[in-house]
C-alpha cells in the first residue's frame, strides 16, 4: 500500500479548474438550449423579445464554464490545503498501486 501524504494545491487548483470548467460548458449548452427555446415555445413567446432568449442562451455557454473553473479552482486548492492538514495528523489516504 502506499500512502499520498501531501497534495500539491496549485496542482489540484489546475485540474479542478478544467474539469469544472468543463462541466460548466456541459451545463451551459443544455442551459443555453433552454433559454434559446423558451421565448419561442414559452407562455410568454408573444410578451417577451425574442432576441431575449438566445441572448441568454449564448450568455450561459461563455459564463458558466468560467463561474464553474474559477470556483473549481478555489475549492479544489482548499481542499488540497485542507487534507494536507488533516494527513498531518492522522495519515494519508492509503492507495493499493500496481
Amino acid at each position: 500500500m502506499k500512502k499520498i501524504k501531501r497534495l500539491e494545491p496549485v496542482s489540484v487548483m489546475r485540474i479542478s479548474a478544467l474539469a469544472y470548467g468543463v462541466l460548466g460548458l456541459l451545463e451551459g449548452v443544455v442551459f443555453g438550449v433552454f433559454l434559446f427555446l423558451a421565448p419561442v415555445v414559452g407562455p410568454n413567446s408573444r410578451t417577451s423579445p425574442r432576441v431575449f432568449g438566445p441572448v441568454l442562451g449564448v450568455l450561459a455557454i461563455i459564463f458558466l464554464p468560467i463561474l464553474f473553473a474559477a470556483m473549481g479552482a478555489i475549492m479544489g486548492g482548499l481542499s488540497a490545503v485542507t487534507y494536507n492538514l488533516a494527513a498531518k495528523y492522522v495519515g494519508g489516504i492509503q492507495v493499493e498501486v500496481e
